[in-house]
């Protein structure tokens, strides 16, 4: 592999200096939308173009989803899906360093609460539960929607605080196209990818391949010892790299064949402490492989639309002697039925899981199948009101998971020539499994309950322009009530899985992007923001401290800000992002809370009919000192710079 990765900078390079030489001028066009939009009108209208049911978004018309531009997704190409959550958004992640495992929380929910999911296909673990951000790459994705506030009904089971839905698709650009993408940065980071892309109009072959690499030897305050001394950390470094190839072909006029496939390798060093970062003893590596592979058949049948899909899974993960793997086939079908106007849609389907894990704690005869039945339905009653409903159901071994509802309503009732306004609302019942760690992990824990939320939310939102100008804004509050929650609890001697009666979430979400003209330049300005109310409200014991606090890791307020500027072909930016104060699995104790800021610029250059795209970006400006989770050291000041060449 490493071979491989430096043929790829050489061949980059190399290409670069020989079209170099025809020389370089400066490219103008169309401005990169780097901005996340909430798309205000959910009345799709069927078209001849589409060979598949509607996706699942179409019928969340009372919920919040922000859907990520191609601009932004470009431009963060060689990081990971939790470097680009932690830019573009007020969500909260927990990591545990530089690179090192990142898990999302959504209004105050666990990472496991957060399904992620890449073309209908789940990218957890099924042993764990959850995905970890930081293994995603964002280089395979065209495509991300953030459902913000849980529906198992849409997404399925473990939805209860949101969806991520990642997706790659055909371009259907004849002829042959890609990209190289490279980068580096502070502590040894190196990434480099590339893509080629062939397509004769009726078939479509994308391959993808990278490889990742950092060090993440950085400087932090040790704040376990006396004088807090300046050290450098130990065993924080990491490599991975992925395989994605996809095939897609055209029967007829409105059908289509897809296979997908991808795989992931990535070894990981553990990082320690700052009070073991002395103790070589102690250090740890992970690894870990994950594949991924899927044939698909989907068309459009006059005013019906259906696809049926198989796949498999398996993911692999070596901690010291410690094996954790579990294989999964999948089999799905689905159809949709929507009118001429695209007024009354109706989609349906069933999917069917066979999972195997292959774990040395668990019991060898250990399976589990699931089945779920699902059936959504929208209507626009008038011309600016829309509703939509649902229900999911599942039976799964050992479990039992409760019918799952949702119901969504949007209502617009102003919408002149350049102004918007929505009012939506949105009320579902999710529902989550234990996961097989939770059930199998050092013996058969039966008496373990299914989770489940009963979720209700309510905002507006209001989309304006005149000329260069624009605003887009959103307002959200959400109530939720989440019962059964699952937690590991000391038990003695041991570490046992338990469920916590209930937990309550309430809070809101607020966001703005303004964008203005200057002159030749276009000015963005973007604001969001997020109030997280997350406290336990009964608990396993009568006295119970923590009865009323707010729940570990979870920060009731976070913003965003960024201000980005625009004159063809550069771009500059600035980002700043406030994380509150969390209290550790002590409620008395707490972390403070810390505001990064990012800036960066960026430049499209043509080399003869060669489009490169440099970008270079300062993260954490100030220099800032601080801790995500305790005792887990945090970069200070760093730097990436990048080169994408488009083909």
């Amino acid at each position: 592999m490493h071979k491989l990765y430096a043929l790829f900078v050489i061949y980059f390079f190399y290409a670069a200096g020989l079209i170099s030489a025809a020389g370089i001028s400066v490219y103008g066009q169309s401005k990169p939308d780097t901005t996340q939009r909430v798309r205000l009108d959910s009345v799709t209208v069927t078209t001849d173009t589409r060979r598949a049911p509607l996706s699942g978004r179409v019928f969340a018309v009372g919920s919040h989803i922000i859907s990520a531009s191609a601009g932004s997704i470009v431009e963060t190409a060689m990081s990971s899906l939790a470097d680009y959550f932690r830019a573009e958004s007020a969500v909260y992640l927990k990591e545990y360093g530089k690179g090192m495992s990142s898990f999302i929380s959504i209004r105050g929910t666990s990472s496991s609460h957060t399904t992620v999911s890449w073309n209908g296909m789940s990218l957890a673990l099924p042993t764990m539960g959850q995905t970890d951000l930081s293994h995603i790459p964002v280089y395979f994705f065209d495509k991300m929607d953030l459902h913000i506030g849980g529906n198992s009904t849409l997404y399925g089971d473990g939805s209860i605080g949101g969806n991520i839905s990642l997706a790659t698709a055909p371009h259907w650009k004849k002829g042959v196209s890609g990209d190289i993408t490279t980068s580096a940065g502070s502590f040894s980071t190196l990434f480099t990818g590339a893509t080629v892309r062939y397509s004769n109009i009726k078939t479509e072959s994308r391959t993808s391949i990278f490889r990742g690499s950092a060090v993440n030897r950085y400087a932090f305050e040790n704040n376990t010892k006396t004088g807090r001394p300046t050290e450098y950390l130990n065993n924080s470094g990491y490599e991975n790299y992925g395989v994605l190839q996809e095939i897609h072909h055209k029967i007829g006029k409105s059908s289509l064949l897809n296979f997908n496939l991808w795989y992931l390798d990535f070894n990981r060093q553990i990082q320690p402490s700052v009070a073991l970062n002395d103790r070589p003893e102690t250090f740890a590596s992970i690894y870990d492989k994950n594949f991924r592979a899927s044939l698909s058949y989907s068309g459009l049948l006059s005013k019906f639309s259906y696809a049926a899909r198989v796949s498999y899974a398996y993911d692999h993960e070596r901690y010291k002697e410690d094996i954790i793997a579990a294989s999964k086939v999948l089999a799905s079908a689905e159809a949709g039925y929507s009118t001429s106007s695209g007024r009354v849609s109706f989609k349906g389907g069933v999917t069917a899981e066979h999972i195997s894990p292959q774990v040395d704690s668990y019991a060898d005869s250990i399976t589990e199948q699931r089945t779920y039945i699902y059936l959504l339905a929208k209507i626009a009653l008038t011309n600016n009101l829309v509703a939509s409903a649902g229900a999911r159901y599942g039976m799964v071994t050992g479990s039992e998971i409760p019918v799952m509802p949702s119901f969504d309503l949007l209502y617009i009732p102003l919408k002149t020539n350049n102004t918007q306004l929505s009012l939506r609302a949105a009320a579902s019942v999710s529902s989550k499994v234990p996961s097989l760690n939770d059930r199998y992990w050092g013996g058969v824990h039966s008496y373990l309950k299914s989770e489940s939320s009963k979720t209700a939310e309510g905002g507006l939102n209001l989309s304006w322009f005149s000329g260069r100008s624009s605003l887009d804004m959103f307002v959200t509050a959400y109530i939720s009530e989440v019962n059964d929650w699952i937690r590991w609890l000391p038990a003695g001697s041991v570490w046992r899985p338990q469920n916590v009666p209930e937990v309550n979430s309430k809070g809101g979400e607020a966001g703005a992007m303004l964008t203005a003209a200057l002159g030749e330049w276009s000015l963005k300005t973007g604001l969001n923001y997020n109030l997280t109310n997350v406290v336990m409200k009964k608990s396993l014991r009568a006295e119970d401290p923590s009865v009323g606090y707010q729940l570990a890791y979870q920060p009731k307020h976070s913003w965003r800000a960024s201000v980005t500027a625009d004159k063809e072909p550069f771009s500059l930016f600035v980002r700043v992002a406030y994380t509150g104060e969390r209290t550790t699995l002590d409620i008395f104790d707490r972390l403070p809370s810390y505001t990064l800021t990012d800036i960066g610029a960026s430049a499209k250059i043509n080399i003869n009919k060669y489009k490169f795209t440099l970008n270079a970006t300062i993260l954490n400006l100030f220099d800032t000192n601080y801790q995500n989770v305790k005792f887990y050291a945090m970069p200070k000041r760093h730097w990436q710079v990048s080169v994408r060449w488009n083909f």
